[in-house]
């Protein structure tokens, strides 16, 4: 006889299986349950979108720093278009088949689930679906029963709210991987070093698994684990159908990530900076060039050790692109971690002084005023204003200097000249429309030295305001971030510009070291150096038709070091950039259409020339803008045919006339050739009882009634005494100094005079020997 199954088997069979179907029912009237309070309930959709982690990336895509979000976590969201089609295949399948037919809760699974737990005797699944699993992530609870339901009714809330692909988006981008990291974004990122449109079938079975233990198979602590689980995966998938049998066992012999990708450190204060233009969004867009970035940080490293050595402690670099102001590459500092004091100070966008760096542009604009051009005279000679004495970094003056000879050589005296004819208010109102923001003080604060670096700018600025010149005067702010270019607002004329980039491009420059040319073979640019009063800065910047390069070298905290140069120290880092940015030749922009002409102006006034000037020059002008007037040196005089003495007109009758060609250069430049000992040609005298010649006298010099005297009571009174001091014409052989109607000294021009001041106003009148006169008053305290 066949000995049947024990009875007590099959009854427990038959009680499982009634549990079960009451499971079923009980679970399938409370998700009816379920669903009705759920039509009555919101769901606090802002808990699915935390605040994301931040990508800063270059102008090719590439991932330049990423920033942590605010709660310490690495999440990336990402569209579910973004992410490769087989990761969301994998999770339905695995987490949630019949994802897309149920209303969140789904009863089969629960009683399934709850069969299971019975057999096992404790909680081996859930039963959760997706939905439901999104719940508990955004609003994390114990594991209870009461907290199931409250994720079945979170869940029922979620599906009248969302669609189905925006839950699985969501849950993608939520889902735990391990540590601080969250969501697919950041997980393959950090794991796999790719975007989530790139995962392969093995990376997207991993991190299908990942979420149901994040720490437990956790790849990089426990492979094997986390191996196992992935291949088990697969291997139940292939046998269901959902994936090939073939690619399931090509995918099981891959091998699990080890390690965590090192996340991208490039250009960190740039980072910063476009992070911050960028309002903290989730990705950042940069205008980078990861190339040139590399080279231009490779070259200031190479520089820092002999920087270093001379007791310069940083250098800062940015290369823009002329056209577009889009910022290349920008070098902060060359040690961000290893300098703790100043590495992760920004040196492209701190304040400092540019020295004389803001040359061209007053140049520029006196051009564009009609005041000067390229081959125009300035006086280079001992000026004082209201007791400010500017001098030359050589403390040499050079009498007369043309336009470009004051710019190429950099020379101090000039161009502060130069700023008073046109208004220190006027130029800084036009540096302000340069975007140099940071000169934010009133013109009467910085005065006549604004042209020498009185202010203070930054890298940044500065190598924008260039491009302005580079690009015909069209003035545009450098962009970090990714987009069009910004409004163009015009600063100078083409002409201008033009003629100021030729002066700067000249190789013969003597800011640059003979031996330049020759060893680092100078790429044909236009630049401008500069060193800051106190010698606590360097700078140096130049442009081609394509790319602007600045350079700033120093110390951050503003320590002096002495003979710091922008030629000496800044110049070489910046031909050194500008091979490296243009490895193929820099050229010049050679604008066509410009209204620049050739004309012939007086060698020796640069003006007009009149039928006795002896010797021309050719000269750029810009037409009609610029302004040149008859030449005022050369002029004809009637003299004594005798004596060669001057006559006037009552004097005609008597002496028997001669017409000579007389110069008379102005009192200013007679005045300092007189007292340097430069011969030079003087006008006649006046023959007796032939009345004073015409023309300008004596100009007092000292004392200036702009300046303030202090006399003090304690100090003897031969030891304050006052300079008398006045620029006069050729013709005045001998001055006469009165204070207060008393004659006070007397002497050639160029004598060493004084004047012993008491308190009080007094009235100081300069007469020569033609009887020309000045007088000026001045207030002693």
């Amino acid at each position: 006889m066949r000995q049947g199954r024990p009875l007590g088997g099959v009854a427990t069979k038959r009680r499982l299986l009634r549990a079960a179907a009451c499971a079923a029912v009980l679970a399938l009237l409370a998700a009816g349950g379920l669903w009705l309070l759920a039509s009555r309930l919101p769901f606090p959709l802002a808990a699915l979108a935390p605040p994301g982690a931040t990508v800063v990336a270059a102008r090719n895509g590439v991932p330049l720093r990423l920033y942590l979000a605010p709660d310490e976590a690495w999440r990336f969201p990402t569209r579910l278009s973004a992410i490769a089609p087989i990761l969301p295949r994998l999770v339905v399948a695995a987490e949630d088949r019949h994802f897309y037919r149920h209303p969140g809760v789904n009863p089969l699974s629960l009683a399934r689930a709850a069969v299971s737990n019975l057999r096992a005797g404790h909680v081996v699944s859930g039963g959760s679906t997706i939905t439901m699993q999104l719940a508990r992530l955004a609003e994390p609870k114990s594991r209870t029963l009461v907290a199931k339901c409250r994720e079945a009714l979170a869940a029922l809330a979620l599906e009248r709210r969302l669609s189905k692909n925006a839950i699985l988006e969501r849950y993608l981008n939520m889902a735990p991987y391990g540590g601080n990291i969250v969501g697919i974004g950041a997980a393959s990122m950090l794991y796999c070093g790719k975007t989530p449109d790139r995962l392969s079938l093995a990376e997207a079975a991993l991190f299908a698994v990942l979420p149901r233990a994040p720490n437990a198979l956790d790849p990089v602590r426990h492979p094997r684990r986390a191996k196992a689980a992935r291949d088990a995966l697969l291997a139940g998938l292939a046998r269901r159908g959902v994936i090939p049998a073939a690619d399931a066992a090509a995918a099981m012999a891959a091998p699990v990530p080890r390690k965590l990708m090192e996340p991208p450190f490039v250009a960190p204060q740039f980072c910063d900076l476009a992070r911050e233009a960028a309002g903290n969004a989730a990705r950042v867009d940069t205008t980078l060039d990861p190339a040139l970035q590399k080279v231009a940080a490779d070259i200031l490293r190479g520089r820092k050790s002999a920087l270093a050595a001379q007791g310069i402690g940083a250098v800062a670099a940015v290369v823009l692109d002329v056209a577009s102001r889009d910022v290349l590459a920008m070098v902060g500092s060359t040690d961000f971690f290893g300098d703790a004091r100043f590495g992760q100070i920004n040196g492209a966008t701190i304040r400092r002084s540019p020295g004389s760096a803001l040359k061209p542009f007053l140049y520029a604009m006196a051009m564009d005023a009609g005041l000067v051009f390229p081959q125009s005279q300035l006086l280079d000679i001992p000026t004082a204003f209201g007791g400010y004495k500017p001098k030359n970094y050589d403390g040499l003056f050079r009498g007369r200097v043309t336009t470009e000879q004051a710019l190429t050589a950099s020379l101090n005296v000039p161009a502060v000249r130069l700023l008073n004819d046109v208004g220190t208010a006027r130029f800084l109102d036009l540096l302000h429309k340069g975007g140099l923001s940071t000169l934010d003080k009133p013109a009467a604060y910085y005065g006549l030295s604004l042209v020498l670096g009185g202010g203070e700018v930054t890298l940044l600025s500065l190598a924008d305001a260039y491009a302005d010149l580079a690009c015909g005067g069209e003035h545009r702010p450098p962009k970090v971030l990714a987009g069009p270019a910004g409004a163009a607002t015009r600063l100078y004329s083409p002409e201008a510009s033009a003629l100021v980039t030729e002066m700067l491009a000249k190789v013969e420059r003597p800011d640059l070291p003979t031996s330049w040319e020759r060893v680092l073979a100078v790429p044909a640019v236009a630049w401008k150096t500069g060193t800051s009063y106190g010698h606590r800065d360097a700078w140096a910047v130049g442009y081609s038709a394509d790319r602007v390069v600045g350079v700033w070298v120093g110390n951050m905290d503003g320590t002096p070091v002495k003979g710091i140069s922008g030629a000496v120290h800044a110049g070489p880092i910046l031909f050194e950039l500008f091979r490296a940015v243009e490895p193929h030749g820099s050229r010049l922009a050679t604008p066509s259409w410009c209204n620049i002409r050739e004309v012939e102006v007086c060698a020796e006034s640069r003006q007009l020339p009149g039928p006795d000037c002896p010797r021309r020059v050719t000269a750029r002008i810009i037409p009609g803008v610029t302004r040149l007037g008859p030449c005022p040196v050369h002029r004809r005089q009637l003299v004594d045919a005798v004596t060669g003495l001057a006559l006037s007109a009552d004097c005609l009758g008597t002496h028997e006339a001669a017409s000579v060609v007389v110069p008379r250069y102005p009192a200013e430049l007679v005045s300092y050739w007189r007292a340097v000992g430069i011969p030079f040609e003087s006008p006649p005298a006046p023959a007796p009882g032939c009345g004073a010649p015409a023309g300008p006298g004596p100009r007092v010099v000292s004392p200036s009634a702009a300046t303030p005297y202090v006399f003090r009571r304690d100090v003897p009174a031969s030891l304050q005494r006052i300079a008398l001091a006045a620029a006069a014409p050729a013709d005045s052989r001998r001055l006469s100094w009165y204070v207060d109607g008393e004659l006070a000294a007397q002497g050639p021009p160029g004598d060493r005079l004084f004047w012993e001041p008491s308190p009080g106003r007094h009235r100081v009148v300069c007469v020569d020997d033609q009887g020309r006169s000045d007088a000026v008053t001045v207030g002693v305290e």
